[in-house]
């Protein structure tokens, strides 16, 4: 019988497998931006490969869209546009994009 407590556990090997790129442990403060108008939210970079992250962020996932900009650095001249690829209760899963025309 499947044991419920050992499925995130998969999952998430799962998903590592299917990526590009390693993911590094970073635990960073960074901001994440949605629109001109409205100010940056705080979030925490948990892990960071090139292709993507694990971010925690200080917003309701339900009304995150589904593309933003996660700034890097305090200024915001390192940045990096995201798409949403999963989210959960605690974190949101993003893979790098660019969204230039």
């Amino acid at each position: 019988m499947p044991n419920p407590a050992r499925e995130p556990a998969k999952a998430e090997r799962r998903n590592a497998e299917q990526r590009m790129a390693l993911r590094r442990p970073t635990r960073r403060a960074a901001t994440v931006t949605f629109a001109a108008e409205k100010p940056p939210v705080a979030c925490v970079i948990w892990d960071i490969s090139d292709g993507g992250a694990r971010l925690a962020v200080a917003h309701p996932l339900a009304t995150l869209p589904p593309h933003f900009t996660l700034n890097l650095s305090k200024d915001a001249s390192v940045r990096r546009d995201c798409e949403v690829v999963w989210t959960d209760t605690r974190f949101v899963g993003v893979k790098f994009v660019n969204l230039s025309p």
